[in-house]
């Protein structure tokens, strides 16, 4: 889990190296206009875990259930097999162990990006800026990314409490109740807009989320009526 520890961080992380070209970028795009949708937060431990969330349900989907599978699979020649106490303890105790970290990892990463997150510590701000044409982004006024055209934009999905705006490298987690400037509604109208990204529903609930399968299966196959 420590090795994966660094992919489990959002990806607002400022980058020194870049902030001056970023700054002159936001200020040529933003100059003589204004913020037509703004919203600001802090790197809350709701975000990190939305964030982990994300990464594991989309970049990396299908690791928990594997998880939890090979778990049995170890676990099952120390119950139906081995008849020397060692052997059935190694067996079961590693199969459980591997079970355990496929229902929880999502929490363990969590509790390790907490502890070395220095931006969760400190509680910065952050601002996400969307012009007309482009966006700057800043961590306690610094700007540390931006979108020079929505068509960078790679992928904009949503579930009930936030936005993950995908870019080539980076996912910035967007909370719905964070708008000082715009609504939420009219926020997914204007990418889709600027980018031709539709906004995809990310389901909270696992009935939800059986519901989309099935619906997606349908359509794939061709029997949606």
């Amino acid at each position: 889990m420590a090795k994966n520890q660094s992919k489990n961080k959002p990806a607002a992380q400022p980058k020194p190296a870049n902030v001056e070209t970023a700054s002159a970028a936001e200020l040529k795009s933003a100059k003589g206009s204004a913020a037509l949708y703004q919203l600001k937060t802090a790197r809350t431990s709701g975000i990190i875990k939305a964030y982990i969330t994300f990464t594991y349900r989309i970049l990396h989907p299908g690791v928990t259930p594997r998880l939890i599978l090979y778990g049995l699979l170890v676990a099952a020649p120390g119950i139906f097999f081995f008849k020397d106490m060692y052997w059935k303890v190694f067996f079961i105790a590693t199969g459980a162990a591997m079970i355990l970290l496929g229902f929880f990892r999502q929490y363990i990463s969590l509790a390790m990006t907490k502890k070395n997150d220095p931006d969760y510590k400190s509680g910065a701000e952050f601002t996400y800026d969307f012009y007309e044409s482009s966006a700057a982004f800043r961590k306690e006024g610094d700007v540390f990314s931006t979108i020079s055209k929505y068509k960078d934009i790679t992928a904009f999905y949503y579930d009930d409490e936030y936005y993950y705006l995908a870019l080539a490298k980076e996912v910035h987690v967007l909370p719905k109740n964070a708008f000082t400037i715009g609504e939420p509604a009219g926020f997914e109208e204007f990418i889709y807009k600027k980018s031709k990204k539709t906004c995809k529903w990310l389901p909270n609930k696992l009935s939800d989320r059986i519901k989309k399968r099935r619906a997606e299966r349908a359509v794939s196959t061709g029997k949606l009526k």
